[in-house]
């Protein structure tokens, strides 16, 4: 069962502690804000001072960095990979910069923050992100947008309001809106009840609860579904098995997402979510390390792809009402 949003003493950095893992890489970039140094103004105080942060783009048109050819999508096409992470580069440099002020926990944590700020403002302005011209453009959309909106909760976190920020709420609204629809109506079959829709679900999760928009919050409530009710008594997803030999990592992926799901679900105190209770089996199945990874080969018949540390972590992080909320694990995307 979930436990209920009453049950933890801060919801809002609980928010921030389950997604402040950036999209693609963990590399460090410089912080926007830096240098510090302001100038006195003319009446004494220092002016906020922030570096450019580089736009994002409007439009992206990616391609799979999987070999299509090949049905179960576990072949990475390394040329088609690379092409991929070049354009993707600007976009997660970017996020990561600004995602970086919020993480400031010393200095000039105002300045920081106004910084962020003014970079969002740059980015609703630019309408970043809201023409994908690809099914994988739209697919990855999905991750930046719950960082984006990771961002927004973490300035939340520290009292910045905002409520009068109407380009910025208009930008996320049409984020989630865009991304409801592409898999409402859109998205392949697969990508409708895979990893992808849960993912997605949590990115509008989060601008759900920072709009107040129920609708919202109801389509995340149903991504967690779709997912949930798949899991069969062994623990298993059926549509993350036929990754051959990936099904372990894109369980733990797949685990990532619908445990994000369901601590946001909690944190509204929705204790009530289809499936629920399968989520404990899917968690037992993938949380052991290497003695799942066995089972995962016994099961596929296929040895399995060692995950990433992030991921393993990921998948020993329990459902809400095992732990307390405060507790989390950060997530790293495939």
């Amino acid at each position: 069962m979930l436990a209920r949003g009453s049950s933890f003493r801060s919801g809002a950095m609980v928010a921030v502690a389950m997604i402040m893992a950036t999209c693609v890489s963990t590399t460090s970039y410089a912080l926007a804000s830096e240098p510090r140094q302001g100038k006195p103004s003319s009446s004494g105080t220092t002016q906020q001072v922030c570096q450019p942060v580089p736009d994002l783009p409007r439009r992206l048109a990616t391609q799979s960095k999987y070999d299509q050819s090949i049905a179960s999508r576990s072949v990475i096409d390394e040329p088609a990979r690379q092409r991929r992470a070049e354009t993707l580069a600007p976009v997660i440099q970017a996020i990561s910069q600004v995602h970086a002020l919020v993480r400031e926990e010393t200095g000039d944590m105002r300045n920081s923050s106004h910084c962020a700020i003014l970079a969002l403002r740059q980015w609703a302005d630019a309408g970043a992100l809201t023409e994908m011209t690809t099914s994988d453009a739209s697919l990855t959309r999905d991750r930046f947008t719950g960082e984006i909106a990771a961002i927004v909760i973490a300035l939340q976190a520290r009292g910045e309001s905002l409520e009068d920020e109407g380009k910025i709420r208009t930008w996320l609204s049409t984020l989630a809106r865009q991304t409801m629809a592409y898999y409402d109506w859109k998205a392949g079959p697969v990508s409708r009840r895979n990893n992808h829709r849960y993912w997605a679900g949590a990115a509008v999760a989060d601008i759900g609860d920072i709009l107040g928009d129920r609708a919202m919050q109801t389509w995340s409530e149903a991504s967690f579904a779709i997912g949930a009710c798949q899991i069969d008594e062994g623990g298993f997803l059926p549509l993350e098995l036929a990754r051959a030999d990936r099904a372990y990592e894109y369980h733990l992926y797949a685990y990532g997402a619908l445990n994000r799901l369901a601590y946001q679900a909690a944190r509204r105190g929705k204790a009530d979510l289809d499936c629920s209770d399968r989520l404990d089996r899917l968690h037992a199945l993938v949380s052991r390390g290497g003695e799942s990874a066995h089972v995962f080969t016994q099961h596929t018949g296929l040895a399995q792809r060692t995950p990433s540390r992030s991921h393993l972590a990921a998948g020993r992080t329990p459902p809400p009402g095992t732990q307390d909320l405060e507790t989390t694990s950060d997530v790293n995307p495939m």
